[in-house]
């Protein structure tokens, strides 16, 4: 008799692997699904927030670790700016195979089942379940959990209208020589001036450097270029070029869109759940299994309380973050003098970005603090609004 699994978890990702770990943990008869061999390259800087850890509940992941930054060197078309340093870390680098495998392992431990090199090619509804037929065969589930990531079918298979395609971003992995690795030793790139907004980023790795460019989806023809011109200005053309991968970001901009239907819901990624700003997703793809885990566990109007506890605890952070992107690099383009020498001298900026990164504080409670609450509110609310066809032309 064929096994009808209270969840199956489609992507092993970090919101498929942790959502999976939560709701074995949970009690819940669980099936992970990744469609590669595991473990498997990821196309991702791999900088992951230190608020990230808060939400793994305090996990170690020292080792799979390639070192942590704790200093921005932020740069304009390559011309160095200035520098600010974190009293404490900011983000864990780690290569995505490592640290995904690390995540499906402690799935795995907690009690779920991982099936990797498992494709699923379609999802049917099929009375108060779902039928899911995969490469190796059909499986049966009362919830399914989308995790596939920004092109993943599971959303249109189920039926989910999830975020567009927002930014494009293109990625090189190099090897590059002793003097690079020590002079970003400890500390990421942020380099700005992309039209219409975008940056160009370095995260250092133990023996090779991230190097990437993402921008507009309008200008994605050109980003290959961008970080070739990118790679020029750091010396580092010549680089061993170890892995080459471009990919969308998608970004959900209102409560409009949905992330969840019947006993289905869609993670991380896969929903859009990533910030504007920094362009990371990491840590909303564990915070969203974590949601997702805690509604399925309930099984109490599963897509209403999911799409809830995301409107309520992650929407707004998105909002945030959203105003925030355009607002700087609206600036930053327009008045790259004043804005580079604004957010060189006002310290308080770079302390309450440092607080959100590190999980101390949020994008809404750093606003509130400088523009005070109520405009906040106000802001919020208007940008929330704003559905995907009115945004202004600046912002798109």
């Amino acid at each position: 008799m064929r096994q009808t699994w209270d969840a199956v978890v489609i992507g092993g990702g970090p919101a498929g692997a942790s959502a999976a770990r939560r709701l074995a943990e949970g009690g819940a008869s669980t099936l992970l699904l990744e469609k590669q061999t595991l473990p498997r390259y990821k196309a991702c800087g791999g900088g992951v927030p230190a608020r990230t850890l808060q939400l793994l509940d305090g996990l170690d992941i020292s080792a799979v670790s390639e070192g942590y930054v704790d200093t921005i060197d932020v740069s304009r078309f390559g011309q160095h700016q200035f520098r600010k340093r974190s009293e404490r870390p900011l983000a864990w680098m780690v290569m995505r195979d490592r640290f995904d495998q690390f995540l499906v392992e402690r799935a795995a431990a907690s009690g779920a089942q991982v099936r990797d090199a498992t494709a699923v090619q379609s999802i049917a509804r099929a009375g108060s379940c779902y039928e899911i037929e995969t490469a190796t065969g059909k499986v049966v589930a009362r919830h399914v959990l989308g995790a596939d990531g920004a092109t993943g079918p599971t959303a249109g298979w189920l039926g989910i209208a999830s975020a567009v395609t927002r930014s494009a971003a293109y990625e090189v992995e190099v090897a590059a020589p002793a003097r690079a690795l020590e002079h970003w030793r400890r500390t990421a790139n942020v380099d700005v001036g992309y039209r219409p907004w975008g940056y160009g980023w370095v995260f250092p790795k133990a023996g090779a450097l991230s190097i990437g460019v993402v921008t507009s989806p309008k200008h994605g023809r050109g980003i290959r270029k961008q970080t070739d011109r990118y790679l020029s200005r750091l010396g580092l053309s010549e680089a061993s070029v170890l892995q080459v991968r471009g990919h969308p970001i998608r970004y959900r901009r209102s409560t409009s869109e949905p992330v969840a239907a019947g006993r289905a819901l869609l993670l991380g990624d896969a929903a859009g759940l990533a910030d504007e700003f920094t362009a990371e997703g990491i840590a909303y793809a564990v915070h969203s299994a974590n949601l997702a885990a805690s509604a399925v566990l309930a099984d109490d109007r599963v897509a209403a309380s999911y799409t809830a506890m995301v409107d309520g605890e992650i929407q707004p952070e998105l909002d945030a973050a959203r105003l925030v992107s355009r607002l700087y690099y609206w600036c930053v383009t327009t008045w790259p003098w004043l804005a580079l020498r604004t957010s060189e001298y006002v310290n308080y900026l770079w302390r309450a970005f440092f607080r959100v990164m590190r999980g101390e504080s949020t994008y809404l409670a750093e606003m509130s603090r400088w523009i005070g609450p109520r405009l906040t509110v106000r802001l919020g609310a208007a940008v929330s609004e704003l559905g995907n066809e009115r945004l202004p032309r600046w912002m798109v």
